[in-house]
């Protein structure tokens, strides 16, 4: 599965997770077009906006949203542990194929449908 991530979300991930999966950046509505799998969004209520959505879902990719912590990201120094969480989260992506938008916090903690 390709991976794609918004470029304003890429100083909050440990770069050996976007090494290991090959996480290209989103820079443009250009790369969302010829993109093909899994993207990482920051969470500014698009998933509550259908229109955006149906835009996604139509090009037949798959989101997650992710949310940013209201309190500040204090927890940059535990890359590792975070670089396994998000693997997990890709994994369960992975294994439900008929979920085209999730919603998750940064920590990788909470991972939500958004059927």
């Amino acid at each position: 599965m390709n991976v794609y991530i918004d470029e304003n979300l890429v100083p909050f991930f440990p770069e050996a997770f976007l090494n290991e999966f090959s996480v290209c950046p989103i820079t443009s509505e250009e790369t969302i077009r010829q993109a093909d799998g899994l993207l990482l969004l920051p969470e500014f209520n698009v998933h509550r906006t259908p229109s955006q959505r149906a835009v996604y879902e139509r090009l037949g990719l798959r989101m997650v949203f992710v949310s940013m912590p209201a309190e500040g990201v204090w927890y940059l120094n535990e890359s590792e542990a975070r670089r396994k969480k998000w693997a997990e989260v890709l994994k369960k992506c992975n294994k439900h194929p008929e979920i085209s938008a999730y919603r998750c916090d940064l920590n990788a903690s909470r991972l939500r449908s958004l059927l």
